[in-house]
């Protein structure tokens, strides 16, 4: 076996504070701009219709049926 001289456990210069900290905002900016984007995005008919048969079947569901009382 073959020692590189390189500890697997040593840190690299990228890996500083600073640079993570970086890293970790350009990350942050580029999941708020897809987010913006979907945000901004035009909700399909399809599934608007969807959604609206959802909500009827509930308010049937929970509404009294009108029995004998």
């Amino acid at each position: 076996m073959t020692d590189t001289g390189k500890k697997p456990n040593s840190r690299k210069s990228e890996d500083s504070p600073r640079n993570r900290r970086l890293g970790n905002r350009a990350i942050g900016d580029r999941l708020r701009q897809m987010y913006e984007g979907v945000v901004d995005e035009a909700i399909p008919d399809d599934f608007l219709k969807l959604l609206e048969e959802a909500e009827q079947k509930e308010r049937d569901a929970t509404q009294p049926t009108g029995g004998d009382a």
